[in-house]
């Protein structure tokens, strides 16, 4: 009797398939943590087939597209920083190789472009191509590329799969947080084992020195304080209206929804991306309010929605200028307000919540308190945290743990803008803190003879524990109001530019050396400033980034001397046409990449009379 033949259910079916030996290929590239997620997304797209050879074709595709967008060609996700710099080290050896067989600049070009592929990684563009030779080169190149690459990489696959929310990894995965973590303990330990002297014989850690900078993040908190403070008493003296501003990502950046369930509508866009959008917007908008004579300083603050996706709060005060154009119209901030609306609704118009949640306004009631008050709580979570660490959603975000290591969320809102490269304060308006932070550089009896302007600007700066606090709102007095235009200002910074050589060749560096004052042309104010030098560490055991171990115990300086070994004869010159030869021994030489110019040809060169 002929057996009756059983049919799984289709998800079954799905499932056993994504899971067989024959699917494993495909899924080899795909990190370990991902996997179970991707083979959810899979198994959902192949839903509505039962017959093989159509939900076979839709994993596979699913698959491979996932794969070619979250996973780099030539770069494992899950290696550790070790593996990396193992790649980086990798990469450029195999660089160097191929480049002695270039034949020409194009040549040459083509072989590093295609390297750079192999890695997903953009190559770099200069003019001259000795540079980017240089870099290509040089496996600490391919060693920032490769951390950056990878760690974004891995950290939008974690977006798009949902793993960043509030309900799991909020603002950042844990991965990217551990990863920054161990990253800023190499680098303390790097800076405290480096020491440097000045002129005058003082040495310091550069650890030391970094804790008297706004690196210190008590420092930058502080620093940010008083120009906050600063502008809010501008306002009021002057009488400009104030407004807080929480301006959002239309819904196709978001990859999780409010409920913390997945977003049908997310495109796979970065908070990267995502920022770039915020920035274009807010850049269009502030030309719009230029044109209709509107004038606005204040600060923006960038942050992290639960999900990753960026939103920008900002502290804004707008005043009329001399070209505002709609005097009948006494409301500035009104004015303001409608075309920053405009401007936040212009793409994706009519997708439902767009009016209600794109732009959140808040107009400053002076009667009601400071105006500082609306942004401190973002300027502290940002910097080093808060007591309750709210996401806009009003989701409280706690502390989490992963083996010993406390995951805070202020570390979590670090680590998240360090991931995507997103610069999480801003000025808008107002003179340069650059020329504030020199002017404190100024010694005092440089001003024996400066104007009056000059000495009310560096008084304002002064700061005197116990006696006298810094104010940011007369340093703006003294420089010409908060609106004043870069080439109004009163005091400037006096450059110098040269050129040096640096680890990949000539470069023009420019260095602040003092202020200038416009009224006293000609004289340029000298601030004080020390030459440091590295110097040998003495006493307890150095630690160094970048030196390799010892591969065994002995002590090679009890041996005694011996002759250093013969130097073999050079392999002879593959016969190249002449400008070949010299443009790539011209190429090598620019950038010291080998003690004297050669070539190498095959360990096995072609003999007359042996058939090859």
């Amino acid at each position: 009797m002929q057996s009756k033949q059983i049919l799984l259910p289709d998800a079954q079916r799905h499932e056993a398939f994504l899971r067989s030996a024959q699917f494993a290929p495909e899924l080899a590239r795909i990190p370990f943590k991902w996997r179970n997620r991707v083979i959810t997304a899979a198994m959902a797209k192949m839903a509505w087939s039962s017959w093989y050879k159509i939900y076979e074709s839709i994993a596979t595709s699913f698959v491979r597209e996932f794969a070619e967008q979250y996973v780099p060609a030539g770069v494992d996700l899950s290696q550790s920083d070790a593996d990396i710099v193992a790649t980086a080290e990798r990469a450029a050896a195999g660089v160097t190789k191929m480049l002695w067989m270039a034949v020409s600049d194009t040549h040459a070009l083509q072989i590093m472009e295609d390297e750079c592929t192999a890695y997903g990684i953009e190559l770099p563009e200069f003019d001259a191509l000795a540079d980017t030779i240089a870099r290509l080169v040089d496996a600490r190149w391919w060693r920032r590329q490769l951390r950056k690459r990878v760690k974004r990489a891995f950290e939008a696959g974690n977006i798009r799969l949902g793993y960043v929310n509030y309900r799991g990894e909020p603002y950042a995965s844990n991965d990217a947080v551990l990863s920054r973590l161990a990253q800023n303990r190499r680098n303390a330990a790097a800076l405290a084992a480096t020491l440097v002297q000045n002129e005058n014989g003082q040495q310091f850690s550069i650890a030391e020195l970094a804790e008297k900078t706004t690196a210190n993040k008590a420092i930058r908190r502080g620093e940010l304080m008083l120009r906050i403070n600063g502008f809010e008493q501008i306002a009021r003296e002057c009488g400009d209206q104030g407004i807080f501003i929480t301006w959002t990502c239309p819904s196709r950046f978001h990859a999780m929804q409010h409920s913390g369930k997945p977003n049908d509508k997310f495109d796979g866009s970065t908070p990267r991306e995502a920022n770039a959008y915020l920035g274009k917007m807010t850049s269009l908008c502030r030309s719009a309010l230029a044109r209709r004579g509107i004038g606005l300083y204040g600060f923006r603050i960038a942050e992290p929605h639960h999900d990753g996706c960026p939103h920008w709060h900002l502290l804004l005060f707008v005043r009329p200028t001399a070209k505002y154009k709609t005097a009948h119209l006494q409301d500035v901030a009104g004015r303001a307000i409608r075309i920053m609306k405009r401007y936040a609704w212009r793409v994706d118009r009519g997708e439902p919540g767009a009016f209600a949640r794109r732009l959140d306004v808040k107009r400053i009631d002076w009667a009601k308190g400071s105006a500082a008050g609306y942004i401190a709580k973002y300027v502290a979570k940002n910097i080093d945290g808060v007591a309750e660490h709210k996401t806009k959603e009003g989701y409280v975000v706690t502390a989490d743990t992963e083996g010993d290591v406390e995951l805070t969320p202020s570390a979590r809102v670090e680590s998240w803008a360090a991931c995507w490269g997103i610069r999480q304060f801003q000025q808008w308006g107002g003179a340069p803190v650059t020329v504030w932070r020199e002017l404190r550089r100024i010694e005092e009896s440089m001003l024996n003879e400066a104007p009056a302007a000059m000495r009310r600007a560096w008084d304002a700066v002064q700061k005197i524990d116990g006696e006298k606090r810094a104010c940011w709102a007369e340093y703006l007095r003294a420089q010409g109001g908060a609106l004043v235009p870069r080439k109004e200002l009163v005091v400037t910074l006096a450059k110098d530019e040269k050129t040096v050589i640096g680890r990949y060749g000539e470069t023009l560096r420019t260095t602040p050396y003092g202020v200038r004052c416009s009224d006293l042309i000609g004289v340029v104010f000298k601030s004080v400033r020390h030459t440091w030098t590295p110097v040998q560490a003495t006493g307890g055991r150095g630690v160094a980034v970048g030196v390799a171990v010892p591969r065994t115990r002995v002590n090679n300086c009890t041996h005694p001397d011996r002759p250093a070994p013969a130097t073999p004869p050079a392999a002879p010159a593959p016969d190249l046409p002449a400008e070949a030869k010299t443009a790539l021994i011209a190429a090598w030489a620019a950038v010291n990449a080998c003690p004297y110019p050669r070539l190498i040809v095959p360990d096995n060169p072609p003999h007359k009379g042996n058939g090859t």
